[in-house]
């Protein structure tokens, strides 16, 4: 084994049983965690319900007077004054209306009034929510690389407490915006933190399950937060709110609960805290730690830096690996030594990643992708929203959509490769964009149409899922450790690219209702011809080095191939 190394930190994590109960309750913690983390985003869709109404400004749509009739527009924002001489009528002047009348009046929307002019900022609570997402993406996933995945995803969580709390107490408009923004940060801190620390507590084959695991999490958290949104739907917002800020009181005590990454700990040299969380998961297992331990000595090891030469990269200094260094690390059998020593850590950014032509074209690929998955994703949740029926079913039938997907990548990562899943899902959902907007087009109005199309929809919805989990799998399995973090946060907030643009897409309906499916569609092929570049990730453990990477994206795929033929 060369210099400082995690590749083989799998066979400790297999030593110490992948499902055992330490494993099992740190991986829980990060599932409960996803219900506040969905409640954060798409809390507004109940709180900030817009209902339908009617202007007040004029009685009943039209009232009479001496010489004035005035009459509401169809829209209720607006109406008409005119002017009546015997049987003729001139209109004289259009007003806007100031008051209304809704038929459930429980929300934010209503409270404000959030219709007509001031619609946008009920359209702004979602965008700026998107916004927080993409800045809390970059900053606090590159402070997990540098501080750790645990403070991070704890503070992120106290966080939504405080923020989703406050929310309830707003006085105007205004404020719930700024709070808004201020939890969709939070929230990118929950979600990349808490999938990095689940995928990283696991070995190579157990982290497919993993990635599964937690975006179930997701979809159960839509469906759990219909559930108490039907529940107090006869009660103002604010109490609503409440109860959702509620189910994050746990945080709390949270930071007792939760054990940091032994990876990130090992990778930033601090083995004798990797040792202690070892040490606590070997009880919980009831495996014999001396055994795990032997492990651990034998197959993770860390360079000291007074064994390396200092040399200076781009301006720093940094220690380099020579075969003399290696070969009297490898010499050295006790691992007192390696905890004395001052232990090599090597911090990456996206200026080191981008500069590496493997790692530069599999990054470019790879944000295109999230780009299309997210635009595709929140797409056809849009398209949801429009379905005939009640709201509460639908919501719930937008979470539940998603498991099927989800439950079969148990099957598809390990079967076939985290590649050519990504490849299958997008490519299922572009044929099933294409088929639906196909049939909304040439049979316009025809309800036995309408009904196979959102069967078609739904299915797309899915693939779209499953597009989104592969995604949020790759991604970190292909960046080393000191990386892995900020590798899976910058790729999520430019993401938000997708996200921001999937409401215009529902507006170019209006122009032609094949128009937002062509686009995705497309987007969705383009992406499985990148993708046949990637390479496979489901072979291989976690790369600690960006030269580890480089092994990889020369060998690694090439022996992959020649393994699949072989079978």
């Amino acid at each position: 084994m060369e210099g400082t190394s995690l590749q083989e930190l799998d066979a400790v994590l297999v030593a110490l049983r992948p499902w055992g109960r330490f494993q099992v309750f740190q991986l829980f913690l990060v599932f409960v965690d996803l219900f506040p983390a969905a409640f954060a985003i798409l809390s507004a869709v109940f709180t900030g319900y817009i209902p339908e109404f009617t202007c007040l400004d004029v009685e009943n749509g039209g009232n009479l007077t001496v010489g004035r009739k005035y009459e509401v527009n169809d829209d209720q924002c607006s109406y008409g004054v005119y002017s009546v001489h015997e049987n003729l009528s001139t209109l004289l002047e259009t007003k806007q209306c100031t008051n209304f009348s809704y038929n459930y009046a429980f929300t934010y929307a209503t409270e404000w009034g959030l219709v007509c002019g001031r619609s946008n900022l009920a359209a702004l609570a979602q965008s700026l929510v998107i916004v927080g997402q993409g800045i809390g993406a970059i900053t606090t996933s590159h402070l997990a690389d540098r501080v750790g995945r645990k403070t991070v995803h704890v503070i992120s969580h106290l966080g939504i407490l405080a923020t989703m709390g406050v929310m309830a107490v707003s006085s105007n408009i205004y404020m719930l915006l700024a709070l808004r923004l201020v939890a969709g940060t939070f929230q990118q801190g929950m979600v990349c933190t808490g999938k990095i620390l689940a995928l990283e507590i696991f070995p190579r084959k157990q982290r497919s399950h993993i990635e599964a695991i937690t975006f179930l999490a997701w979809s159960f958290g839509i469906m759990a937060l219909t559930l108490i949104g039907w529940l107090f739907q006869s009660v103002d917002w604010r109490y609503l709110q409440l109860a959702l800020a509620t189910c994050s009181l746990y945080a709390l005590f949270q930071w007792w609960m939760m054990d940091e990454s032994m990876r990130w700990l090992i990778s930033n040299g601090r083995i004798k805290e990797a040792k202690h969380i070892l040490k606590k998961a070997a009880r919980w297992n009831n495996v014999d730690y001396a055994k795990v331990e032997a492990v651990f000595d034998e197959h993770v090891r860390v360079k000291s830096t007074m064994d390396r030469p200092l040399v200076l990269v781009n301006g720093k200094a940094k220690y380099t690996r020579t075969e003399k260094n290696s070969a009297d690390i490898k010499g050295n059998k006790t691992q007192m030594k390696n905890e004395k020593a001052a232990a090599t850590v090597e911090k990456y950014t996206v200026i080191d990643i981008l500069r590496n032509p493997a790692l530069r074209a599999n990054t470019l690929i790879l944000w295109y992708s999230w780009i299309v998955a997210t635009g595709t994703y929140y797409g056809l949740i849009l398209v949801s929203s429009h379905l005939a029926g009640d709201r509460f079913i639908n919501f719930f039938l937008s979470g539940a959509i998603e498991v099927p997907s989800l439950t079969l990548e148990f099957y598809l990562f390990n079967k076939i490769g985290r590649k050519r899943t990504m490849i299958l899902w997008f490519a299922v959902a572009a044929i099933n964009l294409v088929i639906s907007t196909v049939i909304l087009t040439v049979f316009p109005g025809v309800r036995a149409a309408a009904i196979v199309a959102t069967g078609f929809s739904l299915v797309g919805k899915s693939a779209s899922t499953g597009s989104l989990s592969t995604v949020f799998l790759y991604t970190p399995e292909i960046y080393p450790t000191n990386y892995r973090n900020s590798g899976l946060g910058i790729a999520s907030s430019i993401s938000r690219i997708g996200g921001l643009l999937a409401p215009f897409a529902s507006n170019l309906a209006l122009i032609a209702m094949w128009i937002p499916g062509a686009i995705f569609a497309t987007m969705c092929l383009i992406v499985v011809l990148l993708a046949m570049r990637l390479p496979e990730s489901a072979t291989h453990e976690l790369p600690a080095t960006i030269a580890e990477c480089e092994t990889w994206e020369r060998h690694g795929w090439l022996r992959r191939d020649s393994e699949d033929a072989a079978a």
